[in-house]
């Protein structure tokens, strides 16, 4: 059971004992029960952290281009501290394959914290990005004593000397106070135009919620966020601010470019409007976060391994097929291509490339119709589409 899932909850052991044996045991049992399992499966909580820098090691050296770095405290027995023994504190680490493959990706990085459980409590940072076919890549881990101030500027320090030094990134975090007060350090490297630091619009949504324990205004809200068209935005922006002065209030105080996609200037953020990629990659490592140390980088090293050895086939086949872009983004201008094919196109100016562009209207869903202004020129669409996700909208492509 615990090889399986080391997450798994304590009742549910209790429940498959007494359906496998017809026996009941005690939460203590059960409890003690599945520590000597994970001792068995996955190695000694203690003795963990003592082969834990040897593996890296080792890791770094079949892996090049990987990097890690543990950090240690004093050992404090009583008031004496121990000259024998030392304290583990963090441990930073990145494999060689993610940096080099950020290389060829958007520049979005999602960085999101979660809790360790077991014997030895903790907190598990990550950073992640996606590939263009929408796949997640994971950057970079860490292991830390919390969401602290220290251990976000920390762990974001390293992201920036050890993962990628690009300009332009964009940092999609949610709104917690220690990760905004490191990006405010310039010295990290996370303020313009380095990078661009921007929230989860689902976390600005559930904040609301919970000022306000208003579930349709929460669903407007984020709805907003995902507004690309900057009229339409502003429109029901405006209706939104209506519903009550602290409402008004309350969203007023948080930048429009910092949660929504109609003021994502430049379309920073390809789309991405949550933490969605990190939370995704939690989830995978979920039983990995009850485990001892050792056993969680090496199932971090494992999947990751793995994932870039389906990532390269599956690359190959699409090299040897001729295709000249990833899947995701042919399979999007192939739809887009087909809906072009029923717009109405009127020329403005044909110097300047400035076209209007109608979409039919759908009687039976009661949708399109929508009239928008293009300029090829200017790689401009009305819809924010295309500024959006860097790829032609299907008004682009019928003008």
């Amino acid at each position: 059971m615990i090889k399986e899932d080391p997450s798994l909850k304590i009742s549910l052991i209790q429940e498959r004992i007494n359906g496998m044996f017809n026996y009941n045991i005690s939460y203590r049992k059960a409890w003690k029960a599945k520590q000597k399992a994970i001792t068995i499966e996955y190695g000694d909580w203690d003795e963990s952290y003592v082969v834990l820098p040897s593996w890296l090691k080792h890791m770094q050296n079949h892996s090049p281009g990987s990097y890690y770095q543990i950090c240690d405290d004093d050992f404090v027995v009583g008031n004496t501290v121990s000259r024998e023994h030392r304290q583990f504190y963090r441990v930073f680490r990145t494999f060689g394959q993610c940096k080099e493959a950020f290389k060829y990706c958007k520049p979005v990085i999602q960085v999101d914290g979660t809790f360790m459980y077991g014997k030895y409590r903790g907190t598990l940072l990550i950073a992640t990005t996606q590939d263009g076919n929408s796949h997640v890549l994971p950057l970079a881990f860490a292991v830390v004593e919390g969401e602290t101030l220290t251990a976000w500027s920390w762990f974001l320090a390293h992201l920036r000397e050890h993962v990628t030094d690009k300009d332009g990134i964009c940092l999609i975090s949610d709104r917690h106070a220690s990760i905004k007060s490191a990006v405010a350090n310039e010295a990290l490297g996370w303020q313009p135009p380095h990078a661009y630091h921007v929230y989860c619009v689902r976390h600005i949504a559930r904040n609301f919620n919970h000022k306000f324990k208003n579930g349709k205004q929460k669903e407007m809200l984020k709805k907003l966020g995902y507004t690309p068209c900057k009229h339409i935005f502003d429109r029901n922006f405006d209706k939104f601010c209506e519903l009550s002065p602290p409402v008004k209030a309350w969203i007023g105080k948080i930048s429009k470019e910092k949660w929504t996609m109609a003021y994502d200037k430049e379309g920073r953020r390809y789309g991405h409007m949550t933490t969605n990629l990190s939370e995704c990659v939690n989830k995978v490592f979920k039983g990995c976060r009850n485990v001892p140390i050792t056993a969680l980088v090496k199932s971090t090293y494992s999947r990751c391994r793995k994932y870039f050895v389906d990532r390269g086939r599956q690359a190959q086949r699409e090299i040897r097929d001729g295709q000249i872009y990833c899947s995701h983004v042919m399979k999007k201008l192939r739809e887009n291509q087909e809906k072009a094919c029923s717009h109405i196109v009127r020329t403005y100016d044909i110097q300047r490339t400035i076209f209007e562009v109608e979409e039919a209207f759908d009687p039976m869903t009661q949708r399109g119709g929508h009239k928008w202004a293009v300029n090829l020129n200017e790689r401009y669409c009305q819809c924010g589409q295309f500024t959006t996700y860097h790829y032609p909208c299907s008004h682009i492509i019928a003008a």
